[in-house]
C-alpha cells in the first residue's frame, strides 16, 4: 500500500475517521492504530505479518529479563497470545500451503517460552540482563540474516569456492525480502538496548509496545524511532488540531511532490543510463549519476515527509530524518543530515559499543570504518553496498585525519561573519567537494555490479562529450527542487510551506497540485528504501 495511491487515501480516510471518533479513549485509539498498522503491513503479503508480530512478542517477553527484573506471568502470556494471533492470521487464510510455516512458528514459540522461563531462573540479575539482551539481539539479527542475506552469502560462497578450483552445488532458497524488515528490527533492537542501559523502562503494556513498533506511517521505511521519542506519545492523550492537520497536509504534499514528480520522473533516465553504462557518453553518464542523486533524495526524503505529515495529522511527531544533506561540507556533516535516524542509530548502538573514539586514533578509525561497512551492508545484500559503506568509511577517516571539522570549519564559519564573500566561496568549495564525493558513493549504491562502476569511472574521464538528450529532463525536474532547497537553507525553514505568507502558500500549493496532476507518471512506483 503506497502513500501516493488511491487505496492508501481510502485507507487513511477510514483510519482517520475512526481515530477522530475515539479521541476520548486513548486505549481504544491505540488498539485501532495497531489494527490499522497490521492491515497496512499485511497488505503486501499477509504471511510476513508473523515476522513483525513475532519479533514484537519476543522482545516484549524478554524485556523484564533485559532490565534484570523477574518475569511477570502476564508478560509471558500476553507475548505468547500476540505471537499466536499473528501466526494464525498470517497462515490460516491458506493453511494448506502454509501449514509447515505454522508448525515452525509454533515450535519457535515453544523454544522462546523455554528460553524466557530459563532466564527467569538466573539469579544474577546483571548476568540475566546481558544474556537476555544478547539472545534478543541475535534472534532479531538472524531474522534479517535469513530473509535478507541468505541468498547473498550462499551465492558468494559458491563464487569464492570456484575461484580456488572447487565445485559446490548450492541451490539458494530464493527467499523473498519482507518489506521494511531492517527498519522494524533495528527499532526493536534499539529499544532493548535502551532498556538494558537504563535509558527507558520496560514496557508494561503489550498494546502500547506493539503500537510503537508497528506504527504504520514509519513502519516500512523509517525513521527508525527511539522509544524515548515515540513510545511516550502512545501513552498520552492526543488531539487532532487545525494546526496539525494543516502543517501535516502541507508536509505530506511536499513529500509527495518530491517522490512522484521528481523521483519517479528521473527514474527512467537513471534506468536507461545505468543499463547501457558501457556504451554511454561522458555527458550521459554524468546525467545518470546526477539524476540518481536527486532521485534517491526525492524518493527517500519524500517518504519521510509523507510519513511525518500523516503522523502529525494524527497528533504524533516523528523525528526529522533529512536536513538538506546536499549542503553538507564534510562527511560527518553529511551523516548528520542524511538518514539521520539510521546514522544516529549506528553511532549510538554500534560505533559507541565498538569503543567509539575512546581508545586512540587507530581504534577510532577502525570503529568508523566497521560502522560504515556494516551500515552499507544494512542497505542491501550486494558487494556494491559493502563498497559504498567502505567508501564512506574511508572519506570519514581521511577528513578526520586532516582534522577538517575541528580546524577548517571554525575558520570558514568565522569568515561568514567577518568576510562574507570569502566565507561564501569557501563554503561553496567545501559543499562542491563533498557533493562530488557523495556522487561517487551513489555510483556504488546504484550500480548492480562493480563492472558498472568501472564503466562509469572510465567513461566519465574519457571525455567523449557532454551532450545528452536527458539534460532537459534533469533540469525540468530538479531545478524547482534545488531552488526550494536553497530557500530552505537560506531561511533555515525546512517546512517552508507552513512558514510562507498565506498568498505565497496558496500559489505554492497550487503549483504542487498542478505538478502532481500533469507531471505524475502513469503508474505509481515503490519507494527505493522499501527494498532495505
Amino acid at each position: 500500500m503506497l502513500f501516493q495511491t488511491p487505496v492508501f487515501f481510502l485507507f487513511f480516510a477510514i483510519v482517520f475517521a475512526l481515530y477522530a471518533g475515539l479521541q476520548r479513549n486513548l486505549v481504544w485509539q491505540n488498539r485501532m492504530l495497531l489494527l490499522a498498522s497490521y492491515v497496512f503491513y499485511g497488505w503486501w503479503d499477509i504471511r510476513f505479518l508473523v515476522l513483525i508480530v513475532g519479533g514484537t512478542a519476543l522482545a516484549y517477553m524478554l524485556t523484564p529479563a533485559v532490565a534484570g527484573r523477574d518475569l511477570p506471568r502476564r508478560h509471558l502470556l500476553e507475548g505468547l497470545g500476540l505471537a499466536l494471533a499473528g501466526a494464525l492470521i498470517s497462515f490460516l487464510p491458506d493453511l494448506g500451503a502454509n501449514w509447515r510455516h505454522l508448525m515452525t512458528t509454533l515450535a519457535l514459540m515453544g523454544g522462546a517460552t523455554a528460553i524466557v522461563l530459563a532466564l527467569d531462573r538466573v539469579e544474577n540479575r546483571e548476568a540475566r540482563g546481558r544474556i537476555a539482551l544478547t539472545i534478543g539481539t541475535i534472534a532479531l539479527l538472524c531474522l534479517i540474516g535469513v530473509f535478507k542475506y541468505f541468498n547473498f552469502f550462499a551465492d558468494s560462497f559458491v563464487r569464492i569456492t570456484s575461484l580456488f578450483g572447487g565445485e559446490v552445488s548450492w541451490t539458494t532458497a530464493n527467499i523473498v525480502l519482507p518489506v521494511g524488515i531492517s527498519f522494524f528490527t533495528f527499532q526493536i533492537i534499539g529499544y532493548l538496548v535502551d532498556v538494558r542501559r537504563g535509558k527507558f523502562p520496560p514496557s508494561a503494556s503489550i498494546l502500547t509496545f506493539a503500537s510503537f513498533i508497528a506504527f504504520f506511517p514509519q513502519l516500512v521505511a523509517g525513521p527508525i524511532e527511539r522509544a524515548s521519542h515515540l513510545y511516550g506519545q502512545f501513552m498520552q492523550a492526543r488531539r487532532i488540531t487545525a494546526d496539525g492537520l494543516s502543517s501535516g497536509a502541507l508536509l505530506f504534499l511536499w513529500g509527495m511532490f518530491k517522490k512522484v514528480v521528481v523521483a519517479d520522473n528521473l527514474s527512467p533516465v537513471v534506468n536507461d543510463v545505468f543499463a547501457r553504462s558501457g556504451s554511454a557518453t561522458t555527458g550521459e553518464l554524468l546525467v545518470g549519476i546526477l539524476a540518481f542523486a536527486f532521485q534517491i533524495y526525492g524518493d527517500f526524503s519524500g517518504y519521510t515527509d509523507m510519513a511525518r505529515g500523516i503522523s502529525r495529522m494524527l497528533g504524533f511527531e516523528l523525528m526529522l530524518n533529512f536536513k538538506l544533506p546536499y549542503f553538507s561540507r564534510t562527511p560527518s556533516e553529511f551523516w548528520e543530515r542524511w538518514h539521520i535516524s539510521l546514522s544516529s542509530w549506528l553511532r549510538d548502538y554500534l560505533y559507541i559499543s565498538l569503543g567509539g573514539n575512546r581508545h586512540g586514533s587507530f581504534n577510532t578509525y577502525r570503529n568508523l570504518f566497521l560502522t560504515m561497512l556494516l551500515g552499507g551492508l544494512w542497505h542491501g545484500a550486494a558487494w556494491t553496498f559493502v563498497a559504498w559503506g567502505a567508501f564512506h568509511g574511508f572519506i570519514l577517516i581521511v577528513y578526520r585525519m586532516l582534522d577538517i571539522d575541528r580546524r577548517v570549519m571554525p575558520v570558514v564559519n568565522g569568515w561568514m561573519a567577518t568576510r562574507p564573500a570569502a566565507g561564501l566561496v569557501a563554503n561553496a568549495g567545501l559543499v562542491a567537494i563533498m557533493f562530488a564525493l557523495t556522487l561517487i558513493g551513489w555510483l556504488f549504491f546504484r550500480a548492480g555490479d562493480m563492472a558498472t562502476v568501472g564503466h562509469f569511472l572510465t567513461g566519465i574521464f574519457a571525455g567523449t562529450g557532454l551532450a545528452s538528450a536527458h539534460w532537459g529532463t534533469l533540469g525540468l525536474f530538479t531545478v524547482p527542487l534545488i531552488l526550494v532547497q536553497c530557500w530552505q537553507r537560506w531561511t533555515d525553514k525546512l517546512e517552508f510551506l507552513a512558514a510562507s505568507p498565506p498568498f505565497i502558500r496558496l500559489n505554492l500549493v497550487l503549483f504542487l497540485l498542478y505538478s502532481l496532476i500533469f507531471l505524475a507518471p502513469g503508474e505509481a512506483s515503490d519507494f527505493i528504501y522499501f527494498a532495505f
